[in-house]
């Protein structure tokens, strides 16, 4: 009898998780994710700036570089000043400056490391995790209904009845959070981002377009800032399905 009873508690566990899901959702509220997400931007429009100054293209050209950068870091953060009381308890991470001193320094340490050590490996882990989600939710679709076949033919002496409800929770999980979308999202911006900023470096490398170092940057920077901004908004898509 201890069959019966174990997937009744499972079944019971798998239910209230079910039930947990929004309401963990909500406890993240909108406004809290909405917060992060426009500090985050902040902190990656800031990181581009720093990038932009240390390779001394416009608008970081001239003389008076230092003066130009506390000043578009300074409009960077009054946009966000009614968000300051949420950085007071937060420990500034001390960090050294990226060693960028100019274009080839650049390309090395801003565009070739965001890709291969940012951009592909998020690609790859995506991918992996979407695939694993992918057969989680198949193989317990073909155990539910192994289950339930054999309980038609030869009846529940064998109390598996009671893990029938216990594997749908768990794939109706699985199938209906999403997760598994989300991760082939994901997999496939990262990877158009990392294609995106490849194809610009070569194409800069062949001397077949992208020769001015200021639009070159400009572009580096733009396609990294549209990827940020994907999945940003995304999030907050999710966020808002949640409320629901």
């Amino acid at each position: 009898t201890s069959a019966p009873t174990a997937g009744r508690v499972l079944a019971l566990v798998a239910a209230v998780s079910l039930l947990l899901v929004p309401v963990l959702g909500r406890r993240a509220s909108r406004d809290a994710v909405a917060v992060w997400t426009r500090l985050r931007a902040v902190s990656e429009a800031s990181k581009a700036e720093l990038y932009r100054y240390l390779a001394r293209v416009a608008p970081y050209a001239g003389a008076d570089a230092d003066a130009v950068l506390l000043h578009r870091y300074g409009l960077l953060v009054d946009g966000v000043g009614d968000l300051v009381g949420h950085t007071l308890d937060g420990t500034p991470a001390d960090r050294p400056l990226p060693p960028v001193t100019g274009l080839p320094s650049y390309l090395a340490e801003r565009v070739q490391r965001q890709v291969d050590g940012y951009y592909l490996p998020a690609a790859r882990r995506a991918a992996r995790a979407a695939a694993r989600i992918g057969r989680a939710a198949t193989a317990l679709t073909v155990v539910a209904a192994v289950l339930s076949a054999v309980v038609g033919v030869f009846g529940d002496a064998l109390g598996l009845t009671a893990w029938v409800p216990v594997v749908a929770a768990v794939t109706t999980a699985l199938v209906g959070y999403g997760a598994a979308e989300r991760y082939e999202q994901q997999h496939l911006e990262y990877a158009r981002t990392a294609d995106q900023l490849t194809r610009l470096r070569l194409t800069r490398a062949a001397g077949l377009g992208w020769t001015d170092d200021e639009a070159f940057v400009a572009e580096a920077e733009r396609i990294i800032a549209q990827s940020n901004a994907a999945w940003m908004a995304k999030m907050i898509e999710d966020d808002g399905a949640a409320q629901q």
